[in-house]
């Protein structure tokens, strides 16, 4: 694992085996592996009532950061599954999560991993988003959010949507942070491509 410096908020949240610190959302089945890709969302809905970091479950202000894929960030129809963070939470994530670092982790794997005695609990993995991992990832920082609910319901949140304008946007890839020009031109021609294909963004 990089060597790089764990926020103070995460400091309480217990470690895989490989020493990787387990976000308060994640998924955990009875034999007691963290599943990094599925979020367990009992937890998940937890984190929008108590308005706390979808990482490590401390109070957020509404100062906010959210992480996805461009078309999250950018198409007019973006939307976010995962919730919002601390930015120092977000960035520790950006430069050490598996799926959001390691340039080999392509694809969201984890829940056709999973057989249906390994859970008890309501697990969401959303099947309208791409199976693919993106070439390069948007972290948005806004002040606040909007949330769409679950069909039929009103006290469950399903997407969020940070307030616009953002405050600033950031472009990570295989861990690393680009230049904003780099980050963007390369953003707008992986949405540019998708739509070629047909495929949507979000």
């Amino acid at each position: 694992m990089l060597d790089v410096t764990l926020p103070w908020q995460m400091a309480h949240l217990p470690k895989d085996h490989r020493g990787y610190p387990i976000p308060v959302n994640a998924y955990v089945d009875k034999k007691g592996k963290a599943h990094f890709t599925i979020n367990d969302e009992e937890k998940r809905q937890e984190r929008f009532r108590k308005k706390q970091c979808h990482i490590c479950g401390l109070p957020l202000t509404k100062l906010l950061c959210v992480v996805g894929g461009p078309g999250s960030a950018f198409d007019p129809k973006g939307a976010y599954i995962d919730g919002p963070m601390h930015a120092a939470c977000c960035e520790y994530a950006m430069q050490v999560c598996p799926y959001l670092a390691a340039p080999h982790y392509g694809k969201r794997i984890d829940d056709k991993l999973l057989k249906p005695d390994d859970s008890d609990k309501t697990l969401f993995t959303d099947p309208t988003m791409m199976a693919l991992r993106p070439p390069l990832f948007v972290v948005v920082r806004a002040r606040g959010y909007t949330s769409t609910p679950f069909h039929g319901t009103k006290n469950t949140v399903q997407y969020i949507k940070p307030k616009r304008p953002y405050l600033s946007i950031g472009y990570w890839r295989n861990g690393e942070r680009l230049l904003n020009t780099e980050g963007l031109e390369m953003a707008l021609t992986y949405m540019k491509e998708l739509q070629n294909r047909n495929i949507k963004t979000v």
